[in-house]
């Protein structure tokens, strides 16, 4: 029998720069160090089961990332057993238990909450509505960050944004812009903010 266990986790320090091309090899690692036993998948090339949420540029912190892992087996103690064994810069702040008929993780990711600022104070309020358009569902500053919730991150990721601000020369560079990833789920309005739910 499978087990869905959705994870919350950030990435924080050196952990930042890990690709996410990586999280795959870094997190089936870590549950075998810990004594868990993933689900594979099936075919010519089995693989541990897992899904992430949507891919981030390196260098970009993240606070509240999801992951989806598939246990074959008891996973009692994930939350300390995972803990004790990811590298340094990853910790897992939450363990949910999704029901079976719960949706995807990638339908649960409709929306992202960033904070960015421009370390050469580019103004980028502005910068980012005329970008997303439509896509952005709130852009507000405070003490000198820029607070964005993004629709349909995979379609509208921040990485594009930064990309055209080097276009124009409003940044020379990705080392002059800082970025965290504060949340990925849904936005509710009401709470003001972006949550993820099992």
């Amino acid at each position: 029998m499978t087990s869905r266990a959705r994870l919350i986790y950030s990435k924080r320090g050196g952990a930042c720069f890990v690709p996410h091309i990586a999280l795959a090899q870094i997190f089936s690692r870590s549950a075998r160090r810990a004594g868990f036993t993933l689900t594979m998948t099936q075919g010519f090339s089995p693989r541990a089961k897992l899904s992430f949420g949507p891919e981030l540029p390196a260098g970009v912190v993240a606070l509240n990332e999801p992951a989806d892992l598939y246990f074959a087996e008891d996973y009692s103690g994930i939350f300390e057993g995972l803990n004790s064994s990811l590298p340094e810069g990853f910790k897992i702040s939450r363990v949910m238990f999704p029901p079976e008929d719960s949706p995807s993780l990638g339908k649960s990711c409709k929306h992202a909450e960033y904070f960015v600022r421009s370390v050469n104070g580019s103004e980028l309020h502005d910068l980012a509505k005329n970008f997303y358009a439509e896509a952005l569902r709130f852009c507000e500053v405070s003490d000198g960050w820029l607070r964005l919730i993004l629709a349909d991150p995979s379609q509208n990721p921040i990485g594009g944004w930064v990309r055209s601000l080097i276009d124009e020369n409003i940044i020379s560079g990705w080392h002059e812009i800082n970025i965290v990833r504060a949340a990925i789920g849904i936005y509710d309005a009401e709470k003001g903010g972006v949550f993820m739910n099992a």
